[in-house]
């Protein structure tokens, strides 16, 4: 118990507290802002472990703060929102061929083979299992689901 005897000793324990707030801060105030101010805190408190000073401790949760702030605020908030990031580009499959692996009988859909997974196919006629299609579109009404036609 004499290691915690010293004040220099626990402020790590105190930038750890600090962080956890803000973390659980962030969770009833969803600006997506306020966890950076935690994870700043964790960053300081690492400071803090090896012996830097309460002024550069102030600092680095200052700077580190800010530049988490910046650099991935925009990024998360779109990841964690379910919307994509700018640069990440649509995946065209219009015109992607696909392979039939449960019939499609009109009016009823059936399943696709494509890029690796299963994925549900309606067509305007009856394509058969082992068939090759093209993707047309996405249905309107279900993402899930594309509108295809039979390869000739």
């Amino acid at each position: 118990m004499e290691y915690f005897a010293s004040a220099q000793n626990i402020q790590w324990l105190v930038w750890l507290g600090v962080g956890v707030f803000f973390v659980i801060a962030e969770l009833v105030v969803p600006a997506f802002i306020v966890i950076f101010f935690g994870l700043g805190a964790f960053i300081a408190g690492a400071t803090a472990f090896f012996g830097a000073s309460v002024q550069v401790q102030l600092v680095v949760f200052g700077l580190s703060s800010i530049i988490l702030i910046l650099l991935l605020r925009k990024v998360m908030a779109k990841t964690f929102s379910g919307e994509k990031a700018e640069d990440e580009p649509e995946p065209n499959v219009v015109g992607s061929l696909a392979e039939v692996v449960e019939a499609i009988r009109p009016p009823q859909s059936g399943r696709i083979k494509f890029q690796g997974s299963f994925w549900n196919a309606r067509s305007g006629r009856a394509v058969e299992p082992g068939s090759v299609v093209r993707i047309v579109k996405r249905d309107e009404n279900d993402v899930n689901t594309f509108v295809v036609e039979k390869e000739q």
